[in-house]
């Protein structure tokens, strides 16, 4: 397991930013998590996506690596053995805003646009945990956008206009949520979770483990809120 501490988000919109704190104070860069909130770019539903988090890590002097999964904003044609060129990739998004009147679709890929712009990497990969394991056995942890309604198989939620975050099963709309993978436990096939919504209906804790089925199947419905990838960010030398 990886030796990652995580504080509780402050309020319902700052799961990602906590989650990217966390991994920054796991390779011992020292960040204040609301510097981070406040400058981290926000999203249309008030929270934030993946390659906003990876600009931010980018500018930090990372390496960022994302592995997608929504085909609403990317095309399997336009990567070849998990691989694409960041100008082609950039020119292929820019090119599908012209056809895809969608602000969602706009905003995600904006924000990749600019995350292509500073170096970071979009990849494809089947979802296994032969590839989670690929990180944990080198200690490197992961930041996946996943369903929460899923992953907690909770009433779905709704948002009140101050921005706080009701379960309400008719109203409610599935609801996205960051969280850091750190471990897999073979003998049980769990992945380890460092989750920074402590109060969670699931476990109300920071840490638990889920089954590696359950994890998956969260990860992939996360399509819904433009979220369902994993976000990997590694020093770019040892010690920074």
């Amino acid at each position: 397991m990886i030796e990652l501490i995580i504080q509780t988000q402050p309020d319902d919109e700052s799961c990602g930013p906590t989650c990217l704190h966390a991994v920054y104070q796991y390779y011992g860069l020292e960040f204040d998590l609301n510097e981070i909130i406040q400058t981290i770019d926000r999203s249309i539903s008030g929270g934030t996506l993946s390659p906003m988090l990876g600009k931010h890590a980018l500018q930090q002097g990372f390496n960022a690596n994302i592995y997608i999964y929504n085909l609403n904003i990317f095309d399997p044609s336009w990567f070849h053995n998990g691989s694409v060129d960041n100008k082609f990739l950039m020119d292929k998004l820019d090119a599908q805003m012209t056809y895809k009147n969608d602000p969602y679709i706009t905003q995600a890929s904006l924000a990749f646009i600019e995350y292509l712009k500073l170096g970071g990497k979009v990849s494809v990969h089947p979802l296994n945990i032969n590839l989670l394991k690929k990180y944990f056995t080198q200690k490197t942890p992961i930041i996946t956008g996943l369903s929460a309604t899923n992953l907690y198989w909770s009433a779905r939620e709704f948002f009140t206009p101050e921005g706080k975050s009701i379960y309400d099963d008719v109203r409610g709309t599935p609801c996205g949520h960051f969280v850091v993978l750190c471990g897999y436990d073979a003998q049980k096939r769990h992945v380890v979770i460092a989750d920074p919504h402590a109060e969670n209906p699931l476990f109300h804790n920071n840490y638990y483990k889920v089954n590696i089925n359950r994890l998956i199947n969260s990860i992939m419905l996360g399509v819904i809120t433009y979220d369902g990838n994993l976000l990997v960010i590694e020093p770019k030398i040892q010690g920074i």
